[in-house]
């Protein structure tokens, strides 16, 4: 190694002595501690990034590369051509250093591709290292920066991100052994900057000290594959021999970039701060375009003449959504979601949902729950035992054929399944007239047009048949119990007047079924009518006490089979069993004052676990409808799932705690 060191020594000593007496320069390159000239500034480019077309106007986004740091766009002059024909044109400059100028323009991305080679070891890596941190300071907030290693192999150490953090701890633990595969790492860096498919600018940044060696790829492969996936390249070849440069001058050539030489940390510092400058400002020139250009592919050019000189850039575009709806479109034509695209699914859907509200319309309007079947002359004639109504005015309205064909179909499917019994006997619970068959009808067409509707919204069909089905069931499931549960709480609330007015019956000498009758008289809904179905019973044939005890199974009323309980005692033994109902009401009335009480006490703590509950959900729904690419993470990836799965456990059990603390049985 010594020997090696003086040779070279002796080499370099040689070529400059022959410089010399040539009386020409000494060539660039030959001893690492000679400073050389600054690298030549480019012209200044454009490219177009983006166009986003509305009504009348085109927004395009334009990107410029090497224009110097004091002249700005915003006192250039900018014009605008459309197949030749100017337009009228506004330039609005971006501030090349804030990364919140313009969201909605596309990315651009660089790879940092250094050479981590045994010959970069010492002073050679750590002016590497500082030259990368120099293009880190000098290259614009927006830019998105990745880094790569190559020796033996390429290695990934950081991927494209606006975050200047985890670069520099990168390149805080460069280390420098092998050989030098830089053929392999324009191919990792080219698929590298392939996952970011809407960038508008892809460039590599390549420090290299000596020409490839191990690559499986070769120069001819990378060069193919800058040329196809648009990258471009920028080299710089430090303490180059003059005889090896050409390969990455080839490489440059094909993705349309440069090489820049550097003999010493200096001139490497400045060369990377000069790649740098190929981000600079970018634009939004908004441009107004005639209806003329509507539906057309239009050759769009902008030219630039700036202080740094004249440029341009030119991309055909497609002015389709140009112009505004027409008054010869629809009313809906603009409620409708841009890419909605209407397929034959979406016709089936809209045809469907039509015959849908018109099958609903027809149950409800033609008088199908009016139909006096075998069952309904049934209730007639003990309905005529009970209170005393006024006589209704005879059912003059025509069944619909089609509507009455809709719900006998439905009545035989929920026979045969054996789902009509259960169902009569909840919709009588809840306060509905409806026939099962009846209801489930209007269960089914509601579920098709939630569908319908979600899939005019844009949702995909069949997830809108699992979500449309699914929240049709839950909220009629609801609708019922809660209907239930409020009837039952109303005949609870109701029951201590109603066994008042029974003692004050009895007292005045009615018997106990004249006294039920008088309850039933009063019409204090649910419990007359509830006690009017006792009645009824006990008038085809059954006893009185259990009628009383399945209507208290019907009202899940302790208090009623406690009464019931009460009665029979006082049939077997005697005694005044309107001082005992009495005594009852009082107990009762003490009761329920002690749980409204409790209820106000505890109303606090159910609203926290209210909130408490709520809060993560709608927290969770609002950023999904607002910031989906935010909660991405939590559905597309495997921590995320178990977070997710973990949260839901977590707030199922402090749900069910909390529903116990706040619940006091009195």
């Amino acid at each position: 190694m010594i020997a090696r060191a003086r040779l070279l020594n002796v080499t370099a000593a040689s070529a400059a002595a022959l410089a010399l007496l040539a009386g020409g320069p000494a060539m660039v390159g030959v001893a690492s501690g000679m400073a050389g000239p600054e690298p030549r500034p480019q012209a200044p480019s454009a490219q177009i990034d983006d166009v986003r077309v509305s009504p009348g106007l085109a927004h395009i986004s334009l990107t410029t590369s090497d224009m110097p740091n004091e002249v700005s766009l915003s006192g250039a002059d900018v014009r605008v051509t459309l197949n030749g024909s100017p337009v009228p044109a506004e330039v609005t400059s971006q501030d090349r250093d804030s990364t919140g100028a313009d969201q909605d323009a596309p990315a651009r991305s660089a790879m940092l591709l250094l050479d981590t080679s045994g010959s970069m070891a010492g002073t050679n890596l750590t002016a590497a290292r500082t030259a990368a941190l120099r293009y880190l300071d000098s290259v614009s907030d927006d830019v998105l920066v990745g880094l790569i290693t190559f020796a033996d192999r390429p290695v990934l150490v950081v991927r494209p991100t606006a975050d200047r953090g985890p670069l520099r701890s990168g390149l805080g633990g460069l280390r420098a052994n092998g050989e030098t595969a830089l053929h392999d790492a324009v191919a990792l860096g080219v698929s590298t900057l392939d996952e970011i498919s809407d960038a508008a600018q892809r460039r590599l940044v390549v420090l290299s000290d000596g020409i490839d060696t191990v690559s499986e790829s070769s120069l001819e492969t990378a060069g193919e594959l800058l040329g196809t996936h648009d990258v471009d390249v920028d080299v710089v070849a430090f303490q180059y021999k003059n005889e090896d440069i050409s390969a990455v001058r080839d490489l440059a050539t094909a993705g349309n970039g440069r090489v820049i030489t550097a003999n010493d940390a200096g001139q490497l510092s400045a060369a990377f701060r000069s790649i740098a400058q190929r981000f600079t400002e970018r634009a939004v020139v908004t441009a107004t375009i005639p209806d003329a250009f509507a539906g057309e592919p239009v050759l769009l050019r902008v030219r630039v003449d700036s202080e740094a000189g004249a440029f341009g850039a030119s991309k055909e575009v497609s002015l389709a959504s140009l112009a505004a709806p027409s008054a010869d479109e629809p009313w809906y034509a603009a409620l409708l979601p841009e890419t909605q695209e209407w397929t034959w699914q979406l016709w089936v859907v809209i045809g469907v949902s039509f015959a849908t509200l018109l099958l609903v319309g027809l149950v409800l309007l033609t008088g199908v729950g009016r139909t006096r079947d075998t069952g309904a002359r049934v209730v007639q004639a003990i309905s005529r035992y009970g209170a005393a109504r006024a006589p209704s005015a005879p059912e003059t309205r025509e069944e619909n054929p089609f509507a009455r064909n809709a719900v006998g179909l439905t009545e035989q499917m929920l026979r045969s399944g054996g789902w009509e019994d259960g169902l009569t006997e909840r919709l009588d619970l809840a306060g509905i007239r409806m026939k099962p068959a009846e209801w489930t009808l209007l269960r089914v067409c509601a579920g098709v047009v939630l569908i319908a509707l979600l899939t005019l919204l844009g949702i995909p069909f069949l997830v809108s048949i699992v979500l449309g089905a699914l929240v049709t069931w839950a909220v009629t499931w609801a609708v019922v119990r809660i209907r239930i549960s409020r009837r039952r709480a109303a005949f609870a609330d109701q029951l201590p007047d109603v066994l008042q007015l029974i003692a004050g019956s009895l007292k005045s000498g009615f018997s106990l079924a004249q006294a039920l009758d008088t309850v039933v008289r009063d019409n204090t809904q649910p419990a007359a009518g509830e006690i009017s179905r006792a009645l009824a019973e006990t008038r085809i044939g059954s006893a009185l006490e259990p009628a009383l005890e399945r209507v208290a199974a019907r009202m899940a009323s302790d208090d009623l089979r406690w009464i019931v309980m009460a009665i029979r005692i006082q049939r077997e033994v005697g005694g005044n069993l309107a001082e005992v109902l009495l005594t009852t009401v009082t107990t009762m009335r003490e009761r329920a004052q002690v749980r409204r009480q409790v209820r106000a006490l505890s109303a606090e703590g159910k609203l926290s676990a209210y909130i408490l509950i709520a809060l993560p959900i709608g927290i969770g729904t609002f950023f999904v409808l607002t910031k989906p690419e935010y909660m991405a993470p939590l559905y597309t990836t495997t921590v995320g799932w178990l977070m997710l799965v973990s949260s839901v456990l977590l707030l199922a059990v402090g749900t069910f705690w909390m529903s116990r603390l706040v619940k006091v049985e009195v």
